[in-house]
């Protein structure tokens, strides 16, 4: 009814709405990856591309090998320098007591 009889409008008479579009489908393509190692995977994307070669990933990247810019000695370095325990050996390295005498036990 598109007419009311109500003393308040037409507020509570369904509306004639458009039928609403289903969501469109979104395009999966088979995508192998091949890392700079030599290793390969294979994902979904939305991209038609078939072939990806990486030239920078996690085994030759410098972020997540440390030990291809940095010797054993300078990570320790870092690791006693910085960070919470770092901190806490620098606030109290003349104090002693780590390796000394345990005369009270």
């Amino acid at each position: 009814r598109l007419i009311s009889s109500s003393p308040y409008g037409r507020t509570h008479v369904w509306k004639r709405r458009p039928p609403v579009l289903p969501n469109p489908v979104v395009p999966k393509f088979p995508q192998r990856v091949i890392r700079t190692d030599g290793t390969s995977f294979t994902h979904w994307t939305t991209s038609p591309r078939s072939l990806i070669r990486l030239t920078r990933d996690t085994t030759n990247n410098p972020v997540w090998n440390t030990g291809l810019w940095a010797d054993n000695k300078a990570v320790e370095d870092e690791a006693n320098t910085t960070g919470r325990m770092g901190r806490f050996n620098k606030r109290f390295e003349g104090i002693g007591g780590a390796g000394g005498s345990v005369d009270w036990m």
